[in-house]
């Protein structure tokens, strides 16, 4: 092959391509991270807007437990207020706080201490056979009863 006009490849055609490559593996983990850092941002958005309602809801609600508490001289119309407060609080922990944050740094600390629990197991050949047995078993057992 080659002939007149062919030129042998160079270590400079080389180390072209490899920064070409390099340059687009930069690229595309750039855009990964922008894609990403979008993605939580559109997902606070998200939570913020629902705590809006939430809380207004929550509000009108803990407003007509009280009244109705007061009106009726009972102090356990009162009860469905801790919940409310408590759902709301870590609501606007969550879209306010740094609770994003911890939940972030605790998912780190188990994925690096815990890498085989996060991996599942390879399944054997065995474990699919006693599967099919104890499927047989149960389709048995519910054919019994119908």
């Amino acid at each position: 092959m080659g002939g007149f006009f062919s030129t042998a490849s160079s270590n400079v055609h080389s180390d072209l391509y490899a920064e070409l490559e390099k340059t687009r593996i930069e690229r595309q983990l750039a855009i990964a991270q922008l894609l990403e850092q979008r993605r939580r941002a559109y997902k606070f958005a998200e939570e913020r807007e629902k705590l809006n309602w939430s809380a207004s809801g929550g509000g009108l609600m803990m407003v007509f437990c009280a009244v109705s508490s007061y009106h009726h001289k009972n102090i356990l119309h009162l009860l469905p207020v801790f919940p409310t407060l408590t759902y709301l609080g870590y609501k606007a922990h969550y879209c306010y706080g740094n609770k994003a944050n911890t939940i972030r740094d605790v998912a780190d600390k188990l994925l690096h201490d815990n890498v085989d629990l996060m991996s599942p197991a390879p399944i054997s050949v065995q474990d699919v056979r006693n599967r099919m047995v104890e499927l047989k078993e149960t389709s048995r057992e519910e054919e019994m009863f119908l």
